[in-house]
């Protein structure tokens, strides 16, 4: 099962490898219990120390998860985002059959004039604002943390009070359609960044861990700016995908009025713009 020749990988490489195909081949499931360190050295004939170095480069690959106590289990499959339409956290995860919920950290009500921060920074400085901060979860499994800032009218519109905020089974988006506030474009910016020391603790993992850190300004039908969100995602469970297409045929017109993207744009650049600019779901 192990090669140990000379010019082989290094034994805690091929168990690392040995236990990735396991997992991705389905003999361990998501949430799985994993075999014990002990365990598998014996079964494996190795040293308890190869392992621990394997189970090291699972967990830096997002591939299992370490909880004090109880053991190693599978790591949740990565959430996938499609970056071609605008979509709220709570109906993608639902869409995936994942249960979504989220803790309120913070509810700050923000004055016209008074210091702000980012992302509040975007909306003009006389407008009053409310920010919320959350963790968001996906069946019980922290994936990530939003700073949210909001007009203080819809919000007041909406009733939207720190009690009505704090339910679990909350949605913001629902929220906003209610009043006849549909997210309907957004722009959306994604960059990979070191998980920040005040967001360790909440999100799980260790300060300087890769997150996907995304922007997002999402407007109305008539173009209102309605929703400023800095999010920081787990990046090893969560995961934007998009289609690209060097093919103008692709994207020929769907009817009157739907000019193809390709001759607005030129190039595939375009086609990437215009499916940021639509976004992909955080609510």
């Amino acid at each position: 099962m192990l090669d140990r020749s000379v010019e082989a990988p290094p034994l805690y490489a091929q168990v690392a490898r040995l236990l990735a195909g396991q997992i991705n081949e389905g003999k361990y499931q998501p949430g799985d219990l994993l075999p014990s360190e002990p365990g598998l050295a014996k079964e494996l004939g190795v040293s308890r120390a190869t392992i621990v170095k394997a189970f090291d480069t699972l967990h830096r690959e997002g591939l299992i998860q370490r909880q004090q106590g109880r053991g190693t289990f599978v790591a949740p499959r990565p959430k996938r985002h499609s970056l071609s339409e605008l979509t709220s956290f709570t109906s993608v995860t639902r869409a995936g059959h994942g249960v979504p919920s989220h803790r309120l950290i913070d509810y700050v009500e923000i004055g016209a004039g008074d210091d702000r921060g980012e992302p509040e920074s975007v909306f003009p400085v006389t407008q009053e604002l409310v920010v919320l901060e959350r963790v968001r979860y996906v069946d019980d499994v922290a994936v990530g943390y939003h700073r949210t800032a909001l007009p203080a009218d819809l919000v007041k519109r909406a009733g939207l009070a720190k009690d009505v905020v704090a339910a679990e089974d909350f949605s913001l988006y629902q929220a906003l359609e209610s009043i006849g506030q549909r997210p309907w474009s957004a722009e959306e910016s994604l960059r990979a960044v070191g998980c920040p020391a005040e967001l360790a603790e909440h999100l799980a993992v260790a300060e300087g861990a890769p997150l996907m850190h995304v922007r997002r300004l999402t407007r109305n039908r008539t173009g209102e700016l309605i929703e400023a969100v800095d999010a920081h995602y787990v990046g090893s469970l969560y995961e934007y995908h998009t289609e690209l297409s060097s093919h103008p045929a692709k994207y020929e017109k769907e009817g009157p009025g739907h000019e193809s993207t390709m001759d607005r744009g030129g190039d595939v650049r375009a086609v990437v713009a215009e499916r940021v600019r639509r976004g992909a779901g955080q609510e």
